[in-house]
């Protein structure tokens, strides 16, 4: 279930792709949001475990961070490995795989730790919380660290994977609302769909589906194109388009919209047009207002 701020993300993100505009800051600002909140989280189990005068080692790990009643994607984070590089290694996920690649990890990146610290080094890293502070030595610095930089690196790609496919069903839902195709006309799927790829249906008269799919992608993303001929998409949405993406699309007779152009999703009605779907057309000067309309159509609706 997504939580309102993600919902009001995605309804951000719809705005300002409907209108032309780049949606990658308000990524970036959520993705910051959500990497703080998590590394304070962490910060505050570490000054717990200190001020129970716990070395903050593998052991400790093991015990607290490494153990079945976690996430997953938590257990690899916190030892320093992204669950990617678990499947990679092994071609499964498995539980029990996670939690002993972890244990591994964490006790190679220990010893290496280990081997290139010189005694010369006196690096400390001091938390306070509620006016109690702990501090780490550089050894037991450098394993919060690493864990840190991993769980940033796995949130980051989690995080445009999962809010592409959030965007795609509601963006192309308020795109019809915003021309006021009738609801007859479009629908998120239809019974008689196999296809997991394809969420979104322009319905032609006798409910008749035309497949529609969305990517919020930049032009160097030439196998998209591809991708939509083997799923025998009829209608493709995207951000950017670079010009020999658009040929191969008109090549394999997909309608294309290109968002991130002057007044770009006015396009859109070529392929309404082209498939005799009912809609109204909007001029160039209602363009903010019926996407403000569309949008609270769209998000109140759902």
């Amino acid at each position: 279930m997504p939580t309102e701020l993600e919902s009001n993300l995605v309804a951000e993100v719809v705005w300002l792709a409907l209108l032309g505009r780049d949606h990658r800051d308000v990524m970036v600002r959520f993705i910051d949001r959500q990497f703080l909140q998590q590394s304070i989280d962490f910060f505050e189990e570490v000054v717990r475990a200190k001020l129970n005068q716990r070395e903050i080692s593998s052991d400790w790990y093991r015990d607290n961070l490494i153990d079945s009643a976690k996430d997953t994607a938590e257990i690899a984070w916190s030892s320093g490995i992204n669950l990617k590089t678990v499947s990679n290694k092994h071609g499964s996920q498995r539980r029990e795989l996670v939690i002993s690649e972890a244990a591994n990890h964490l006790s190679d990146f220990r010893q290496l730790v280990d081997s290139l610290m010189e005694e010369s080094m006196n690096i400390e890293l001091r938390l306070t919380f509620n006016d109690v502070s702990v501090t780490l030595d550089l050894n037991e610095s450098l394993v919060v660290i690493n864990a840190l930089a991993v769980r940033r690196m796995g949130m980051r790609g989690g995080a445009w994977s999962a809010m592409g496919k959030r965007v795609e069903e509601p963006l192309m839902e308020t795109l019809c609302r915003f021309f006021q195709v009738p609801e007859t006309h479009y629908t998120r799927r239809t019974e008689a769909s196999t296809s997991r790829e394809v969420d979104f249906f322009l319905l032609r008269d006798e409910g008749v589906p035309v497949k529609c799919e969305v990517k919020l992608m930049g032009k160097g993303n030439p196998e998209s194109a591809d991708a939509t001929a083997a799923r025998n998409t009829n209608v493709f949405v995207a951000s950017t388009l670079s010009n020999s993406v658009k040929r191969k699309l008109d090549e394999d007779n997909v309608m294309w919209t290109e968002l991130q152009r002057p007044n770009g999703l006015l396009r859109f009605r070529q392929t309404l047009g082209a498939y005799a779907i009912p809609y109204i057309d909007v001029s160039t000067s209602d363009i903010p207002d019926q996407v403000e309309r569309a949008i609270n159509e769209t998000f109140g609706h759902r």
